[in-house]
């Protein structure tokens, strides 16, 4: 009799035990389902992946999924937000100094060479350092979280590849004021307002050409901000080679001014030469013709026959004669007979 109550407790005991341990199944499988019901905010996007495969893309509002680790929830910024990524900081212990760090020179932080990266050639042979930050929105957000480990080592290589492929073409001025006197030249700002933009186009280039292979990345780049700089290392060689280009350029315009003024010179002095010719000239056909008039004029003539031509000839030529004359003395001709003709002077 005294084994019946001791059985009836422990029954007792083991059933309101599996109550407990239903029931606290029960809320922690409550629980449990609580977890697949997520809020997606406004300014975000929801890509949900079951067992690693993406099942459907979810805007802002209320999202209820399987609970994890059935479906996971990746929530990305969305396509109106900005997401800021700066390449440099994949460099393996940065590519950068802190900005205002005064003891470093030329950017070189590192003895291995990889380490010192950012330097680009320009088009006229100069070397320029660029610190890039780009803002890219997400606009597909299943080709993102596809690609996410390999999102930010791409857009590294595209950002690298465009600045490559911009500096290349472009003088040093047409990315920096390298030259004071051409800081206001209007050709030249335009190329550096355009440099930004030029960027963006090319990073969006490549970016669009990988989506085509189907390697996208669901990324598309809004703007970058570069800020170029000449390496500190180098600005002091910059400055002897720009000092010396302005003395050679203010050389060169001397020469040029010089070289004009000789040749203004010396085509006046041609021209005066060539006039004086031409009057010479024109002088000495004047007075041949002038000579030869009279010889011109009596060779037209069929009217006058020999003797009356030797005649002309000597009425033109004694009346010279008698031009120079003072007097004329006659004589009566004769075998012995002289005609004395003084001249001028005697």
């Amino acid at each position: 009799m005294s084994e019946i109550p001791s059985t009836s407790l422990l029954g007792d005991a083991l059933k309101w035990s599996f109550r407990l341990l239903f029931g606290l199944v029960g809320l922690l499988g409550a629980a449990w389902a609580v977890t697949g019901i997520s809020r997606i905010t406004p300014d975000s996007q929801a890509v949900v992946t079951r067992f690693g495969q993406v099942i459907r893309e979810s805007g802002p509002g209320l999202l209820v999924t399987w609970p994890a680790p059935i479906d996971r929830i990746t929530v990305l910024p969305s396509p109106g937000r900005q997401v800021q990524f700066s390449p440099e900081t994949l460099e393996i212990g940065g590519s950068l100094p802190p900005p205002g760090d005064e003891l470093s020179t030329g950017y070189i932080v590192n003895d291995e060479a990889r380490e010192n990266t950012w330097f680009f050639l320009t088009g006229d042979g100069g070397i320029v350092h660029l610190r890039v930050t780009v803002f890219y929105q997400i606009t597909d957000p299943t080709a993102y979280v596809i690609s996410a480990e390999h999102v930010e080592p791409a857009l590294r290589r595209a950002v690298v590849a465009a600045a490559v492929r911009i500096c290349a073409s472009r003088d040093l001025d047409s990315i920096l004021v390298a030259r004071p006197e051409r800081s206001d030249d209007p050709s030249y700002a335009a190329r550096r307002e355009r440099f930004r933009t030029d960027v963006v186009a090319l990073i969006n280039q490549r970016l669009d050409a990988m989506g085509r292979t189907r390697n996208g990345l669901g990324i598309h780049v809004a703007r970058t901000d570069v800020v170029a700089s000449i390496p500190a290392g180098a600005k002091a060689s910059f400055d002897n080679v720009l000092q010396v280009s302005q003395q050679v350029e203010r050389a060169l315009a001397q020469a040029r001014t010089t070289a004009e003024i000789r040749r203004q010179t010396a085509e006046q002095t041609r021209a005066q030469t060539l006039d004086e010719a031409r009057a010479r000239a024109q002088e000495t056909v004047s007075a041949a013709e002038a000579n030869s008039a009279l010889v011109l004029a009596l060779g037209k003539s069929t009217t006058m026959s020999h003797a009356t031509v030797l005649d002309q000839v000597y009425r033109e030529r004694i009346k010279s004669l008698f031009d120079v004359a003072e007097r004329v003395d006659t004589v009566p001709a004769g075998t012995n007979g002289h005609v004395i003709v003084p001249g001028v002077g005697q």
